[in-house]
């Protein structure tokens, strides 16, 4: 189980609530509304009038549409709440209204859902809340997932009077002894709730849903809070008009029974839930908990990659996004590692069918987890890029989905990772997927070479949209204003992650030669990385401040912004495909400097652009130099050539072919799945190997465990190696300091040993 710390990365907008028709949209409609629930919805309803029109939108727009509803009607007598009440009895078989003779409060409207429901799973959403439209889906497939949690909830965003963002969960433990930080949207398991006795129906003054969760946790049952924004809680100004018990005073009362009833929790703490770490070879479970139909007038895609971060890969992707919709496409992602989501909110933008593996499953389950999706969804075709876990369970999932299309997208080999990278993969699966497309006629003969069926992979650049990508003088003068950057300095930007691929090291000594030669210029630097603490120092220590400037990770409209006022773009890296940012560049009028590697000469060409061969450090430094001084002296030539850089990719590299040509491809790739179907792997085969892919995962996870441990342990040896001569002179230091003391002390000891022996001899004499 994956915890994080970056909310804010998944934070929505206010005022884009579930509900907003700014919202992307995906059909989540149920093809059969008579199966048995995965979930049971239950909702209070006292006079709460209009607005719960939007609690039950956000409820009937639920991916997972395999629930009931059930509305407890607490005594409502408000002729406008019974009037919008009554639109729901009868206007869907899920949906059941349940009357209560008088108003008995929350608690006891809940305990009656707990009663009625007809499902494992409950729900518990207020009748003026909100729900995103994957929060059931997920959460209920987390209490499949981890057996060991008895309820889960995602952060919540508060909306309303007040406005802000709920990031704290049920890993806060011991907290809950003081407060409540979480409101009542929560999924938890019928048989937890019936074993306490539900809610205590005699806090109808409030916090009953504070009780609750201590009730759960003193009989041994704890939740967990999956790190994405998943209901809204809709805020008064103050709650206390309504609830009695959210005074101070009554907040001081509570905790005072509280203590008397739970003398236990308060004594050793609320309980601490640890996940089940995976066995060797563990069996994986196939069983999908429900089934989830959806109806579909649209083909499908799921996409599976890894994460959504910042980088030409996942700009490409949500390029690829934004086509396939408009060629009609529904598309749904799949992301297989933890980490990097920086542009979550960018995809997000375009679908709300996202699904973050690692925020919500083991990775045992990620088999049976892909299945269910392609069959909920009717998948039409399978889209993997840059996965390995996608590319390892082909064989499982091309068994237990024989119709379903696979497809892969490869931007560049590696030589330098897993010898070959994403492209090795390809190759190897190749007997597994219907079409290998890739972004370069470079990267195609690479893989001929290694070994692939030519016949079988296509080309697709990446391509660009030049009028999203076009050169902007007021923009320009604009930025160079913010930046305080004069009109006729030229500005080189540097773009990408600040990883060993894209050479800041070279980048840096190159950024150094410039300003020893002289050179009137300043940089920009846009990307975050492993490198960005390493080239910050290194720019203090050379005096490179004044030249360049690290503006971190940048939006695609930040990326805009900078292409806008750049005059040269460059980017020295050990390999590409083609670079995305390349395309942007050259769409912007700004001349591209970079490294003769890849695909690049095909996008490049020397009237738009110049290309470096790779070589040594030295020499590549000292090419690069050269190059860069030639265009920093040379306003015409810098003109010229970005004149030319945007004719080509306008004329040559637009995003509409991209989209073209991958609907074309899309399509063959379906045509060769029906005409030249792959040889099937067994079930057994296919769940052997989605075996062994998992323990090769619980490996791969122990030994980074075990290279970090050591790493630090390295780390603790040096620092004790490069202290303890320290610590040792420090000691003598100390003792010699002290010599003079320790005599005194020792003189003062003999003086009254002395004294002593006097006195005794006195009493002796006497005597």
């Amino acid at each position: 189980m994956y915890e994080y710390h970056q909310s804010l990365i998944f934070a929505p907008d206010f005022a884009n609530t579930p509900i907003s028709s700014e919202r992307p949209h995906f059909a989540y409609v149920p093809r059969d509304n008579s199966l048995q629930p995965a979930v049971t919805i239950i909702t209070p309803y006292y006079n709460t009038g209009k607005v719960f029109l939007e609690t039950a939108q956000s409820v009937l727009q639920q991916s997972l549409q395999q629930w009931e509803w059930l509305i407890i009607n607490d005594g409502s007598d408000d002729p406008i709440a019974l009037e919008v009440l009554n639109l729901f009895r009868g206007k869907d078989p899920r949906i059941r209204v349940i009357d209560l003779p008088f108003n008995q409060g929350p608690p006891a409207a809940r305990n009656r859902g707990i009663q009625e429901a007809r499902s494992d799973l409950l729900f518990f959403l207020d009748s003026d809340d909100l729900i995103e439209p994957t929060a059931l889906e997920k959460m209920a497939w987390f209490l499949n997932s981890f057996s060991e949690f008895g309820f889960c909830k995602g952060f919540t965003v508060n909306f309303g009077a007040q406005r802000y963002l709920g990031c704290i969960g049920f890993s806060a433990g011991d907290l809950f002894l003081e407060q409540n930080p979480v409101n009542i949207c929560v999924m938890i398991r019928r048989n937890i709730a019936l074993s306490i006795e539900g809610f205590d129906e005699t806090l109808i003054e409030g916090l009953e849903d504070w009780d609750f969760w201590l009730r759960c946790a003193d009989k041994g049952f704890w939740g967990y809070t999956i790190p994405e924004y998943l209901d809204w809680y809709r805020r008064r100004s103050s709650h206390s008009d309504r609830w009695k018990a959210w005074t101070k005073e009554g907040i001081r009362r509570t905790i005072k029974e509280f203590r008397r009833r739970y003398p236990r929790l308060y004594k050793e703490g609320i309980p601490r839930i640890t996940p089940r770490p995976l066995q060797p070879y563990e069996s994986i479970p196939e069983e999908i908990p429900f089934t989830n139909l959806l109806a579909k007038n649209k083909p499908r895609i799921l996409m599976i990659i890894p994460w959504m971060a910042m980088g030409g890969a996942d700009k490409f992707n949500l390029d690829l996004i934004v086509q396939l919709q408009k060629r009609g496409y529904e598309v749904s992602i799949a992301t297989t590692l933890p980490g990097n989501y920086q542009w979550y909110k960018e995809f997000a933008a375009l679908t709300p069918d996202i699904f973050i593996l690692p925020h919500f499953l083991r990775i045992i389950d990620y088999p049976r987890f892909l299945h269910y999706l392609i069959r909920s969804r009717q998948v039409d075709i399978v889209f993997i890029s840059n996965s390995e876990i996608g590319y390892k369970l082909l064989p499982y999932l091309r068994s237990r989905c024989p119709e379903v299309t696979f497809v892969d997208f490869c931007h560049m080999e590696e030589e330098y990772w897993n010898n070959g990278g994403y492209p090795r993969l390809s190759i190897g699966y190749q007997e597994l997927l219907d079409l290998n497309i890739v972004s370069s006629n470079h990267l195609k003969d690479w893989m001929v070479h290694r070994g692939a069926t030519p016949e079988q992979i296509e080309v697709c650049y990446t391509n660009i949209d030049p009028e999203e990508f076009a050169p902007n003088q007021d923009l320009r003068s604009k930025g160079r204003i913010k930046w305080g950057i004069s009109p006729e300095v030229p500005v080189i930007l540097y773009a990408g992650r600040l990883c060993d691929q894209k050479q800041p090291k070279v980048f840096a000594r190159v950024m150094r030669e410039l300003k020893s030669r002289g050179l009137n210029f300043r940089c920009l630097v846009a990307g975050d990385g492993e490198y960005k603490k390493w080239l910050s120092r290194y720019l203090w220590r050379h005096r490179l401040k004044k030249h360049v400037r690290l503006l971190g990770a940048v939006s695609n409209k930040e990326m805009r912004e900078l292409l806008a006022i750049s005059d040269i773009f460059f980017l020295p890296s050990k390999m590409e495909g083609i670079s995305l940012a390349i395309y942007e560049a050259m769409a912007m009028g700004v001349v591209p400097v970079s490294a003769d590697v890849g695909g690049q000469r095909e996008l490049v060409t020397p009237e738009c652009g110049i290309l470096i061969k790779r070589s040594g450090e030295n020499e590549e430094v000292k090419a690069y130099a050269d190059a860069l001084e030639k265009l920093i002296r040379s306003p015409e030539l810098r003109k010229s050539m970005g004149e030319e850089a945007r004719r080509r990719v306008s004329n040559f590299f637009h995003i509409d072919q991209m989209g073209e040509r991958m609907d074309e491809l899309l399509k063959r790739a379906q045509e060769l799945h029906r005409s030249s179907p792959k040889p099937l792997p067994g079930k057994g085969l296919g769940l052997e190997h989605a075996v062994q892919v998992i323990e090769y995962e619980r490996l791969a996870q122990a030994s980074r465990s075990l290279w970090k441990y050591t790493k630090i342990e390295a780390m603790l040896w040096r620092l004790f190696g490069f202290i303890s001569p320290w610590v040792m002179r420090l000691k003598k230091a100390v003792y010699l300091s002290l010599r003079p003391v320790q005599k005194a002390k020792d003189m003062v000891w003999i003086a009254g040993h002395h004294f002593k022996a006097f006195i005794l001899s006195r009493r002796v004499q006497r005597q």
